[in-house]
């Protein structure tokens, strides 16, 4: 398990050194997670990091926690776009239960506010998460630069 976190964190940290352009967002998240036969909220937080330019368009990841009444996730996602953009990757969800790996994939829409539509599948029980979600840029170097 310690190993998959790791391997999840250097696939996000690696982002930050691909390129000269990078920018890196942290914020807060709320999602409703809702199955067939449960609806439970979650918060978190999530750290993404885009490098490109405005004129040659934008790639990323996300590396990102989310905390649910009886459970937690950990989650490494590989993005797309500006403003409007796409996500995918694994997720790993533990539990008192036992631990789970899952895929997940999200639609948002961001400009420090946003919203985010979420379909998430853990063994074999598929989630509809919708949510919203704040990202405040803490270091950028070249990213929103538009000459």
């Amino acid at each position: 398990m310690n190993k998959l976190l790791f391997l999840l964190l250097i696939v996000t940290a690696n982002n930050l050194f691909a390129q000269s352009n990078t920018m890196v967002l942290v914020g807060p998240k709320l999602n409703i997670n809702i199955s067939k036969t449960d609806r439970r909220l979650s918060g978190g937080l999530e750290v993404s990091t885009w490098s490109g330019s405005m004129k040659d368009g934008l790639g990323g990841t996300a590396f990102g926690f989310e905390f649910e009444k009886g459970r937690f996730r950990v989650y490494a996602d590989l993005q797309a776009g500006y403003i409007i953009g796409f996500s995918v990757g694994p997720v790993v969800e533990i539990s008192s239960e036992k631990t789970k790996l899952g895929f997940q994939g999200s639609m948002w829409g961001v400009l420090l506010l946003g919203g985010e539509l979420k379909y998430r599948r853990i063994n074999s029980t598929n989630y509809f998460a919708p949510g919203f979600l704040l990202k405040i840029p803490v270091y950028d170097n070249g990213v929103l630069d538009f000459h």
